[in-house]
C-alpha cells in the first residue's frame, strides 16, 4: 500500500495570501482622522449653540443678550445685558436650558485638546475686534453696545482648532444666522 503524502503551503504562499487580506482589509476601511473630527465637530456645535440660543432669548424676551469669546481664558459664555443703566452691565448669570448650569464652555487649548484659535468680532467704527457679540433684543440684531453707542456687526467668528484641524463658527452681520463652516 502506498502511503499518502501531505501537501501544505509554501511560506511565499501564505505571506502572498496575507498581503491580499491586508490590502482588501486597507481599501475596504473608511478613512478618517480618527475622533478628532468628531470631537471638533461636537465643540463647534456647542459654541454655535449658546450663540443661537443668546439670540433667540434676546428675541424672545426683549431684552439683550450676547456671547463673550475668550481666547485667552478658552471660554464662552452667554450673558444677560443691563442696558437701563450707563454703562450696561453684564451679567453671567443665563442659563443652560439643557443642563440648568450656567451657560460656560471651556476649552482645553492644549494639542490633545479643542481650542479656541481666534476669535474676531468686527464692529463698525471700532478699529480693533471684540471678543463679545451682543444681540439686540426683541430683533436678534448682532451689535456691541459701547457705553451707549450701539454699533453693528461688520464680520465675526470664533474659530476652534484641535492636531490641525479648525471649524469656524460665523455670525452674520444684520440677521445674526449662525453657521460653522
Amino acid at each position: 500500500m502506498r502511503a499518502r503524502q501531505i501537501q501544505g503551503y509554501t511560506l511565499i504562499e501564505m505571506l502572498i495570501v496575507i498581503a491580499l487580506l491586508a490590502l482588501i482589509a486597507a481599501v475596504a476601511t473608511p478613512a478618517f482622522d480618527g475622533d478628532n473630527d468628531v470631537v471638533l465637530d461636537r465643540a463647534a456645535a456647542d459654541v454655535a449653540a449658546a450663540m443661537r440660543f443668546a439670540h433667540a432669548e434676546a428675541i424672545r424676551t426683549g431684552e439683550p443678550y450676547g456671547v463673550n469669546a475668550n481666547q485667552f481664558g478658552q471660554s464662552v459664555k452667554v450673558y444677560r445685558l443691563d442696558d437701563s443703566v450707563i454703562p450696561a452691565v453684564i451679567h453671567y448669570d443665563v442659563r443652560n436650558p439643557l443642563t440648568k448650569q450656567i451657560y460656560d464652555l471651556r476649552f482645553g487649548g492644549g494639542g490633545a485638546e479643542v481650542g479656541i484659535t481666534s476669535v474676531y468680532f468686527k464692529f463698525d467704527g471700532f478699529f480693533f475686534p471684540q471678543d463679545l457679540i451682543g444681540f439686540s433684543g426683541a430683533t436678534g440684531v448682532p451689535k456691541y453696545n459701547d457705553s451707549g453707542t450701539i454699533r453693528m456687526l461688520e464680520t465675526g467668528y470664533v474659530r476652534l482648532g484641535l492636531d490641525g484641524l479648525t471649524r469656524t463658527i460665523s455670525v452674520a452681520p444684520v440677521t445674526g444666522r449662525v453657521t460653522i463652516q
